[in-house]
């Protein structure tokens, strides 16, 4: 039973990963589209702009 867990577990990692990895190449995508198509970016502030690991 152990054994069967330590597999699901391994196995939602990894499609946690794909997953990230997915959006991250979306997200990429998107953005070389509004570049062609003159859509400038807005970046909206965030609270993790003024995080001090941020030197």
């Amino acid at each position: 039973m152990t054994i069967l867990l330590l597999i699901l577990f391994a196995l939602a990692a990894f499609g946690s990963i794909v997953t990230w990895m997915n959006t991250q190449l979306i997200i990429r995508d998107i953005a070389e589209i509004k570049k062609k198509l003159g859509i400038e970016e807005i970046k909206k502030p965030s609270f993790l702009d003024k995080d001090l690991d941020n030197d």
